[in-house]
């Protein structure tokens, strides 16, 4: 039995030539299909909570195997029974969330085991499309104290200026915090948690014969490294290094684990 953990945007769900916005490619979800039915496994390594990865799954009638959400924090079975949680402390959460109101970012926001909200926009503008797409509304300062904070996110103008405040942030909650850069956004989990750590979770749960990862962004490169796994040629050069081949999409991926690609496809 074989097990692939994808990361979701940028990954499974890129841009393509005839859409404006990124979408799931029929042949993509149809190779998942054919993983599947030949026995394996597939799962979805997101930093997205389970209520945001849940409209997308059921959009493109794509199912899985596993869930790891929110950059390893939570891990969901097939049929959502919850397996692993990490929460942050309320103290953590509240200190992170004072730090946070007197940054300039387009936004911050707090996630919980399957809703999230924007509870800061420090003045920036963000569009009903931006939030629409985002699938976030807002969160009082009431309802966020109140709540069981499992991740934040933070997007911010620019990649180099997420980068900037990750590892500001990090030198401030050292021991107490992870953050992980993708592109504009930092998602916030506790300390040491990772999508690496998530799918080490998910390999001793399945015990599969063979396992490998794929993903687009910094934020991946924890689990490439860890497994010398796969990465998306159309995403972060950095990861290249690290992994042990390139795919344009992930039926190119899964045709290579099934051992029905030509070999001049990978790069």
């Amino acid at each position: 039995m074989q097990l692939l953990a994808s990361d979701y945007d940028g990954t499974l769900k890129q841009y393509s030539d005839k859409e404006k916005e990124p979408t799931v490619e029929k042949r993509d979800k149809e190779a998942i299909d054919e993983f599947r039915e030949r026995g394996n496994l597939f799962g979805i390594v997101t930093g997205r909570s389970k209520g945001m990865i849940d409209l997308e799954l059921k959009k493109y009638g794509i199912e899985i195997d596993f869930l790891i959400a929110q950059n390893g924090s939570v891990i969901w079975s097939r049929d959502s029974q919850l397996l692993y949680v990490r929460e942050i402390s309320h103290e953590t959460a509240a200190q992170l969330a004072d730090v946070m109101k007197e940054k300039k970012v387009v936004c911050f926001g707090a996630a919980g085991l399957e809703a999230s909200g924007i509870l800061y926009d420090n003045g920036q503008n963000i569009s009903d499309s931006e939030r629409k797409n985002m699938r976030v509304e807002s969160l009082t300062e009431e309802a966020f104290r109140q709540m069981t904070v499992i991740s934040f996110f933070i997007k911010n103008e620019s990649g180099q200026a997420a980068e900037l405040l990750a590892e500001e942030l990090a030198r401030l909650f050292d021991g107490r915090l992870s953050f992980h850069c993708n592109k504009d956004v930092i998602d916030v989990t506790a300390y040491g948690v990772s999508k690496e750590t998530g799918v080490r979770w998910i390999e001793e749960y399945y015990r599969p014969d063979q396992i490998a990862v794929i993903g687009d962004a910094l934020n991946d490169l924890s689990m490439i490294r860890a497994y010398h796994g796969y990465y998306i040629t159309s995403g972060c050069d950095g990861l290249k290094q690290y992994a042990k081949r390139g795919f344009a999409n992930m039926k190119e991926c899964l045709m290579h684990m099934m051992g029905e690609t030509d070999e001049s496809e990978g790069r």
